[in-house]
């Protein structure tokens, strides 16, 4: 028995419809607070030159796709049951060439597309925007940009009645979510690996002089990526499965995987920007000297009243944290030097 008996195509996209809808309302709250760190440090709106104009517009454009995925998809619902074609709703969804079948295939490659570079994007700068550490991860990338540009031309001009996991797009398909997938595992274990290390050390460091530990962003912005990334790549991984054994689960997976894809992008902004905000507020009730609670903070600054500035956007974080990483061997080696705990030697090892 094949397996889209069990659940056939009109019932799979009915409740693809339905799922897609819930994952839409969470998207835009998300959305919102993503708009809401991009622009406003929490206690004041950025100035022109604050904002992070690169992570506002892939959110933008993550949005844009969203909204018109779920259009697209009501566009097909209304027109399978509404105003059907000869044959009923069952040829209707079977139609692959029909525009919006097409074009809804386009938003959810593109929609992944995207997020698999962002995932990249955030390692190369973790890694000091080395180009040897993301270079398999940028061939895969490649590999399954290609598969998506396939399986959109093949999509586009069969003339058979079809699911979009048989005949010559199934290869591509399983291609690409098998690309994605492995993609997602291993740029994020190599994002999270040096973070994970000098997040360790300087735990360590706290036990050796304090006896205790201290809170810590690394940790912190290191479990808000894992989190994030393993939403992402359970849903890729859904949609590879269904994909790959030709059940008509796939349009549920892969109707979630459009807003997922926002959603998992949203939260890492959102989140980051918490830690962030959270310190600040600590550095500016704090009484130790500047040099101590610059130390724990990374990336800041202070304004001629003493009051801590930190710039809150996705590629802030991550250069502060290239930094951590790259100068983690040099915080090792002056710690018998350091005359206060929290203290380094000189100005320019304070983070």
């Amino acid at each position: 028995m094949p397996p889209e008996a069990n659940f056939q195509i009109v019932k799979a996209r009915f409740v693809a419809f339905f799922v897609e809808n819930i994952i839409l309302g969470f998207y835009f709250v998300t959305f919102y607070h993503t708009m809401v760190s991009l622009l406003s440090t929490g206690y004041r709106r950025k100035a022109f030159q604050e904002v992070n104009y690169s992570m506002f517009s892939v959110s933008v454009v993550m949005c844009i796709n969203v909204t018109m995925g779920s259009a697209l998809d009501f566009l097909l619902v209304w027109r399978a049951f509404v105003q059907p074609p000869p044959g009923g709703a069952a040829v209707s969804f079977k139609e692959l060439s029909y525009w919006g079948t097409v074009l809804k295939s386009v938003f959810l490659l593109f929609q992944t597309t995207i997020g698999d570079a962002m995932l990249i994007y955030r390692c190369w700068i973790v890694y000091a925007r080395s180009w040897l550490v993301v270079a398999f991860s940028i061939l895969m990338w490649i590999g399954g940009s290609i598969c998506a540009i396939f399986i959109v031309y093949y999509e586009s001009t069969i003339k058979q009645h079809a699911l979009v996991s048989a005949g010559v797009l199934h290869p591509f398909g399983v291609a690409f979510w098998a690309t994605t997938v492995a993609l997602n595992v291993i740029t994020t274990s190599l994002l999270v690996w040096p973070l994970w290390k000098v997040a360790r050390n300087r735990d360590e460091f706290a036990y050796q002089t304090t006896g205790g530990p201290r809170p810590n962003t690394i940790k912190q912005v290191m479990q808000v990526i894992v989190e994030s990334g393993l939403l992402y790549t359970v849903v890729a991984f859904m949609t590879f499965v269904t994909y790959t054994i030709g059940s008509n689960s796939l349009y549920v997976a892969s109707g979630a995987e459009v807003g997922i894809a926002g959603i998992a992008f949203n939260l890492i902004i959102i989140r980051t920007a918490k830690v962030s905000r959270t310190v600040s507020a600590i550095a500016r009730e704090s009484t130790l000297p500047r040099r101590i609670v610059a130390r724990d903070i990374g990336n800041s600054n202070f304004d001629d009243k003493g009051r801590v500035q930190i710039l809150v956007s996705h590629d802030t974080i991550h250069d502060a944290l290239s930094k951590d990483t790259s100068s983690s061997h040099q915080t090792e080696q002056s710690k018998t030097r350091m005359d206060d705990p929290y203290q380094t030697a000189d100005d320019s090892q304070v983070l």
